[in-house]
């Protein structure tokens, strides 16, 4: 017998906001810009995994990894990586599928991102009331592509 499957639809998976539209401009991330300057976010994520998760060496050097490519790419694009908007997240899938396989996409980047976004929906210290990288997986095709190769390798786990 398998477990349950989640849902297919990303908007399935991110609460009460399913498009930015529909966010009012008291909860868009750019309010917090300021609260956010200097703050190492990623470091703080990566450190949680290690303590509360148990995360092997291995992972959190992959998580590392993809946090400077992330941080990276938010910063050339004037924001910090914890305040991403799903257009963000689009080009930033879009860059890395250009370069690389998408099973490397996949694993090294895109999962850790996605974690790291719903890591800070779940702890009150961070205004995150919505899901940029599930908005993007609903709205744009190359994040949309990613999440789906999430949900093919689900179901492929599931069966075994």
């Amino acid at each position: 017998m398998t477990t349950a499957e989640k849902p297919r639809d990303p908007k399935q998976q991110m609460g009460v906001f399913t498009e930015l539209a529909e966010v009012s401009e008291e909860y868009r991330f750019r309010q917090y810009s300021q609260a956010y300057s200097g703050r190492h976010v990623w470091d703080e994520f990566v450190t949680a995994q290690r303590e509360n998760h148990d995360a092997s060496e291995w992972y959190c050097e992959t998580a590392r990894k993809a946090g400077r490519y992330w941080k990276e790419h938010m910063e050339s694009r004037g924001r910090h990586h914890a305040l991403a908007t799903p257009e963000d997240a689009e080009q930033w899938c879009a860059d890395l599928l250009e370069t690389r396989k998408k099973t490397t996409v996949y694993r090294e980047y895109w999962v850790k991102v996605l974690r790291f976004y719903s890591w800070l929906q779940y702890h009150t210290e961070h205004p995150h009331v919505y899901h940029p990288i599930l908005m993007a997986a609903a709205e744009y095709p190359k994040t949309s592509e990613l999440w789906d190769f999430k949900i093919a390798r689900s179901r492929t786990n599931s069966s075994e």
